[in-house]
Formats: structure tokens, C-alpha cells, sequence
């Protein structure tokens, strides 16, 4: 099945991923939230520039808020919509108190 496929391969990427980075990512974030529309702007850009965070081919950054808000927010149709009747997401979440730095894939 394609869905398990993807969601396996992403549990092992996953395991790649430089953590310390991206939780020094989610603090700067949660002690600046000037910047998160700059960080939106361009999630990948932004990190390498702040720390050289590489993001793996295929995944995508977000922050989220202590609402569980994603910033950038997630495009329409990309999880949850009535016509996707089926879908996986793998996604690893790094935080600082209400902040987290989130790797989709």
C-alpha cells in the first residue's frame, strides 16, 4: 500500500534529522515572534540561514503555536479534506515551551 510505504519512509528519515537544530530553531521562534512571517515566507530558507538546519528532500518546516496553529498554515486539501479520502503524514515536532519546529514529510 502507498500510504504505508510513504509512512515508513518517513519514520526513517525522521531519524536523520538534527534535533538540537531544530529546537534551537523553536526557541529562537518562541523568544521572537516578530519573525514568524518571515519565517513563513520560507521555512527551509530561513533555517539554513539561522543555523544551517538542512531540511530532507521532500519535507517541508512549519512552526506551531500553542494552538496547534501552522505557520505557514498547511495548504488546502493537503490532509483532512472530505475529497482525500485517503492520506498519511509523518511529521516530528521539536519544542521550546508552546513552540515547536515541525518536519513534515
Amino acid at each position: 500500500m502507498q500510504i504505508s510505504n510513504q509512512l515508513q519512509r518517513g519514520a526513517v528519515e525522521h531519524a536523520h534529522v538534527d534535533f538540537e537544530k531544530m529546537y534551537d530553531v523553536a526557541k529562537h521562534l518562541h523568544e521572537n515572534p516578530d519573525v514568524r512571517d518571515e519565517f513563513a515566507k520560507d521555512p527551509e530558507a530561513y533555517v539554513f540561514r539561522f543555523n544551517g538546519l538542512k531540511v530532507q528532500d521532500g519535507h517541508h518546516l512549519h512552526v506551531a503555536d500553542e494552538n496547534n496553529n501552522l505557520f505557514p498554515p498547511e495548504e488546502y486539501g493537503v490532509f483532512g479534506a472530505e475529497e482525500r479520502t485517503a492520506w498519511g503524514r509523518s511529521e516530528i515536532r521539536v519544542g521550546y515551551k508552546t513552540t515547536s519546529l515541525v518536519d513534515c514529510c
